[in-house]
């Protein structure tokens, strides 16, 4: 993520004209980034992101991980130009419940956006293959390795995936000591002007 965050600042920090930036930190180490030119926005926020805007529900009695100084654990990015947007909100979270269970409460909950697919050793649906180019699929187009194709998964790469490539829901979920570390993920992108 932060790759692409990067990519876009230099983008309209080169292109754009008439800049206006904003930058802030709380004392608990969230930072808000809003860049605007006459080209694009760029709004960045590792500070209180709210989980709900993933559209999925927070395991209960789970907690948000603290951030490290290597690792925020939640941030809500919207990248917004006249050729392409894009918008992500993540947030990883604690439990003392087992990966399993976990795993079945989003099972459930995703459900409501259609039949997740779950992306984790053995499991049939990775050897789903694209039929259009906003299908989604467990594998990333841009893996030639197959590493999500079940060829290196190992317990650590569970995913259940649900929506479309231009629209989905991720949970990611992996053992944490005796308990489980999971992140929830929306990514929306969209090319052209349209909004999203």
């Amino acid at each position: 993520m932060k790759h692409l965050v990067l990519f876009a600042t230099a983008a309209i920090l080169i292109a754009g004209c008439n800049m206006n930036v904003k930058k802030a930190e709380n004392g608990n180490g969230g930072k808000k980034v809003d860049i605007t030119s006459e080209l694009g926005n760029l709004k960045v926020s590792t500070d209180n992101v709210d989980a709900k805007n993933t559209g999925l529900s927070v395991y209960p009695g789970s907690r948000v991980k603290e951030r490290t100084p290597d690792n925020e654990n939640q941030a809500n990015v919207n990248i917004d130009t006249p050729w392409f947007a894009v918008k992500v909100v993540a947030v990883t979270f604690l439990t003392d419940d087992s990966p399993e269970k976990v795993w079945e409460f989003y099972k459930k909950d995703m459900s409501q956006y259609g039949r997740p697919l779950e992306c984790r050793p053995g499991s049939p649906d990775l050897k789903i293959e694209k039929k259009s180019d906003d299908d989604l699929t467990c594998y990333d187009d841009n893996d030639k390795k197959g590493h999500n194709r079940g060829v290196t998964l190992s317990v650590n790469d569970q995913e259940l995936k649900v929506g479309s490539e231009g629209k989905q829901r991720i949970v990611s979920v992996k053992p944490n000591g005796k308990g489980t570390e999971f992140s929830l993920v929306y990514v929306v992108t969209r090319e052209g002007k349209e909004s999203i």
